[in-house]
């Protein structure tokens, strides 16, 4: 990946060659002229005084040194003052790196426990999750700023025991989760290609950079419709070169088979935010959908998703659903 310099700092490089190149050439006339004339005592009788010809050549020097100084300092001046900028190429080549180390690092599986505040049906829900290789095991800690009543305890205690007796469904959930990964994980592959990318500067410790669908992408499934309709605005962490902040809208309306197997109504949001828990290792910190249509075949997309995660601790790599389960009754 290149340095993200701009147009300006070639100029200066430019500036300081062609400087070095003019100092050498006149340096080296200096010498030549030097070593000519006054070699023997009849040049230096048909010849001007050598001194006469050294503050000459040594005059000149100078003159073109002032020159060169003033261009160079001219180019430095230029990089400073002007802001920095992407061309749409590196803007792309930037997302291309970032969606190339999430890939990366998705393969190093690392699991956590977090604080889950989740918006839905007109509630607030906390809960408490710890994450297994089986899936994730949820804990209701309130509802609406309230203790969770004895039914919900009640319900949740069952559904837990169930997946605890029940090898099938933990298998269903842990599949579930395996094509939601396979899923973004092809999302990330097309990106690159499937927008077009304009750069809008920095932000913080972030490269802000547009994306607008490309015309000339033809997506192969439901999803990567849904994601090619996407106008909206990535943040891409500078240091890492990982997506930090994903905000987009449908920018038109998404139908399946002319709108008989489903549809995507224009005018839905995504919105996804991450942070920077370790070295390299990122979690997402705050998702939220809203998508209205009619959903017949995408069973891994809700219409609307509110939640946001706080609190974030490392779980044991080997942790089972039981050993979440019985950390969770500990606390």
């Amino acid at each position: 990946m290149r340095c993200f310099l701009g147009e300006n700092a070639i100029v200066n490089r430019a500036g300081t060659v062609f400087g070095l190149y003019v100092l050498g050439q006149s340096l080296e006339r200096l010498g030549v002229h030097y070593l000519t004339y006054g070699t023997t005592e009849g040049d230096r009788s048909a010849k001007p005084p050598i001194w006469i010809l050294t503050v000459m050549e040594f005059s000149r020097t100078i003159s073109l040194l002032t020159d060169v100084s003033r261009f160079v300092i001219l180019a430095f001046t230029a990089a400073i003052v002007l802001p920095p900028a992407l061309s749409a190429q590196t803007a792309k080549e930037l997302i291309g790196e970032a969606c190339y180390n999430e890939l990366r690092h998705r393969e190093t599986k690392t699991l956590w426990s977090y604080t889950a505040e989740r918006h839905a049906d007109n509630h607030i829900s906390l809960e408490r999750v710890i994450e297994s290789v089986d899936g994730p095991v949820r804990h209701l800690l309130a509802v609406d700023g309230h203790p969770p009543t004895a039914a919900q305890i009640k319900e949740e205690d069952d559904r837990h025991q169930e997946l605890l007796k029940s090898p099938a469904g933990r298998r269903a959930l842990q599949k579930q989760r395996d094509d939601d990964d396979k899923t973004m994980e092809e999302l990330l592959r097309i990106i690159p290609e499937a927008f077009v990318f304009e750069d809008q500067g920095k932000e913080g410790e972030s490269e802000r950079i547009a994306f607008h669908p490309n015309p000339g992408f033809k997506p192969k499934t439901y999803e990567q419709r849904i994601v090619h309709a996407l106008d909206g605005m990535v943040f891409i962490d500078l240091h890492d070169k990982r997506i930090a902040r994903l905000s987009g809208s449908l920018g038109s309306r998404v139908e399946f088979g002319y709108g008989l197997i489903g549809h995507v109504d224009q005018g839905g949001t995504t919105e996804f935010m991450r942070v920077r828990l370790s070295p390299q290792v990122w979690k997402t910190s705050a998702e939220k959908i809203d998508l209205d249509g009619r959903f017949v075949m995408l069973k891994t997309i809700n219409k609307h998703q509110d939640e946001s995660r706080t609190g974030f601790e490392p779980v044991a790599p080997d942790t089972t659903f039981a050993q979440a389960l019985d950390e969770i009754g500990n606390k």
